[in-house]
């Protein structure tokens, strides 16, 4: 029979490595009950009829209570799926509602590979652009500014960095990094400092040590990152509880959602 590792108290590891998320307390349920009330009637179905359960619903609510839009990675002609997709799921462990991919003539297609993501595709927009031009434009539209990650001589430490502004931080290709003219048509430049021998790290690993560099810096602001109005928060609630289900909806609530209150 195989043994169960255990944790250094004694206690036995969760299978799979992963670390179970502590249960709802009493208050934080009845406080759901008490938002859920303010719900339309269709939203409210999925806890009248029974088909979402509360600590689902919790979860979920959750989520979208520490989303934001207003800090958005981009990655620009990354070229290995594997490092698409985890940075994917990095973006939506620490709620980042938006993914941007960038497609260029040193990379490949985009691929949300499910067993590197975990599902957290599903959960977040992946949004492709044809080119830097466009993508900085409609970026740009929406008042964000660009910071690029790379290696220059005049690039800022990342820990010196505001990231409490709204934002896209954009990552180049695993071998070439970010072409020097988007560099250029970027805000400002920062580079992730390393002490060891090794020179450079893993884009999926730059990207995650920059993201929750950005999101606990804004934590530190703000005390919570999320920052989706209220409005946004409800169109999201809308897609998350419709996906919880794998769209598995009755057919009266699929007509609900499409045509919301």
């Amino acid at each position: 029979m195989t043994k169960r590792r255990l944790r250094a108290d004694g206690t036995p590891s969760p299978r799979g490595g992963r670390t179970p998320k502590p249960p709802p307390t009493e208050e934080q349920l009845a406080e759901l009950e008490r938002l859920t009330d303010q719900f339309p009637e269709s939203l409210r179905a999925f806890r009248d009829r029974g088909l979402l359960n509360p600590v689902r619903r919790f979860r979920l609510e959750e989520a979208i209570r520490h989303r934001s839009r207003t800090l958005v990675p981009v990655l620009h002609g990354v070229h290995d799926p594997h490092n698409q997709a985890a940075v994917m799921r990095t973006c939506e462990a620490l709620g980042l509602q938006e993914f941007h991919f960038i497609q260029s003539t040193a990379g490949s297609s985009l691929h949300a590979n499910p067993r590197i993501t975990q599902n957290a595709h599903r959960w977040i927009d992946v949004i492709e652009h044809a080119d830097f031009a466009s993508a900085q434009g409609k970026l740009r539209e929406r008042g964000l500014a660009c910071y690029a990650a790379s290696f220059e001589e005049d690039a800022v430490p990342l820990q010196e960095m505001d990231f409490t502004r709204p934002l896209a931080i954009l990552f180049g290709n695993e071998s070439k990094g970010l072409p020097e003219e988007i560099i250029e048509a970027c805000d400002r430049t920062f580079v992730i400092p390393l002490y060891g021998l090794s020179q450079s790290l893993n884009i999926s690993v730059a990207a995650a040590v920059t993201l929750t560099w950005a999101v606990e810096a804004r934590r530190h602001a703000w005390g919570d990152p999320g920052n989706l109005t209220p409005e946004e928060q409800m169109e999201l609630r809308w897609r998350f509880y419709e996906t919880a289900l794998r769209g598995n909806l009755p057919d009266d609530l699929r007509q609900s959602l499409d045509n919301p209150d």
